[in-house]
């Protein structure tokens, strides 16, 4: 375990490696120079600008030499924990990352234990309750929220407001500033939020538990006369919680790297809100942070579910 450990470990370095320079040459290579733009707003205000300002702009902002040249002193500062300065309000990057990461994790801590509790329970409580009212239940009501656009969460707000004329509360706060009013504004998105990742892992619980149910040594334990929970809890749901785990771990990383949509429509200042307006403003250090953010909660979630595999399941080893 410990060899492969270290073996992912070190295979960040040239996952990191990648991702960069393809987020790099996709940035460097869309139409349009952000340092024109700058100026030319300018000379909209009554400022006329020369070629000499013009390059003198671009090396403030870093646009300055060969690509090969721009990447690698980005990268330089990157591994050394410096992430370059906003374009848009001069102030570094990971300054304005880090308050809103603690948003998203916080909005994403409640949405995976909504979808992960749930998720469970509805899924072991439809492979016990195979092919009855309740597993028909079940099964369609995960369908339907598989089937739901990515925008219902907006439909949900008009709905609240159109039937029962209530809207929910969109001024945000943070858990130090007002505990009450945080809980009070993440709860909803983190239910929104959660529902979807709940149908998919009550889909996957459901047909793990029934696998498993079926195997020789649930048959040997039951006619042992163990108890129906002790063998559902003991032997069942542990080895089917595998194929589980790895989608969870997926689910984790989807909700836990920022909502853009949600966090757009309930005005939270999460990570995935200011990469929309990173985006909009042409921010390329900002973009470049938030995508090398996420790449790394994508990794380190998958070297957990790794580890809980082997936590799970005694016959898997790492050499």
């Amino acid at each position: 375990m410990k060899t492969y450990l270290i073996r992912r470990l070190l295979l960040f370095v040239p996952t990191f490696l990648g991702v960069s320079v393809f987020i790099f040459v996709m940035l460097h290579t869309i139409p349009g120079d952000y340092a024109t733009s700058l100026m030319i707003a300018d000379e909209g205000e009554g400022g006329a600008f020369t070629q000499e300002d013009l390059d003198r702009v671009r090396d403030k902002l870093g646009l300055t030499g060969p690509y090969p040249v721009q990447y690698a002193r980005w990268l330089g500062n990157f591994f050394v924990g410096d992430f370059g300065t906003s374009w848009s309000n001069h102030r570094p990057v990971l300054d304005r990352m880090l308050p809103r990461i603690l948003v998203s994790f916080e909005l994403g801590v409640l949405a995976v234990m909504i979808s992960i509790t749930m998720g469970l329970i509805l899924g072991v409580t439809a492979a016990v309750r195979r092919d009855t009212w309740v597993d028909y239940v079940f099964r369609s009501v995960s369908m339907s929220l598989q089937a739901m656009p990515g925008f219902w969460a907006l439909m949900t707000i008009v709905t609240l407001v159109a039937v029962f004329d209530w809207i929910p509360p969109i001024k945000f706060a943070h858990l130090t500033d007002d505990p009450v009013r945080n809980i009070s504004v993440l709860l909803l998105p983190a239910f929104l939020t959660g529902l979807r990742s709940t149908a998919e892992i009550l889909r996957m619980t459901r047909s793990s538990v029934l696998e498993v149910l079926h195997e020789d040594y649930v048959r040997t334990a039951n006619s042992k006369g163990l108890g129906r929970r002790k063998v559902l809890y003991g032997h069942v749901l542990r080895n089917a919680l595998l194929p589980v785990t790895t989608l969870a771990g997926f689910e984790v990383v989807f909700l836990m790297s920022g909502q853009i949509i949600l966090e757009q429509i309930f005005n939270i200042p999460g990570i995935g809100k200011l990469f929309i307006q990173a985006v909009a403003s042409r921010d390329y250090p900002t973009i470049q942070g938030v995508v090398m953010f996420i790449s790394g909660v994508v990794l380190l979630a998958n070297l957990t579910v790794d580890i809980m595999y082997a936590w799970l399941d005694p016959r898997i080893r790492y050499s």
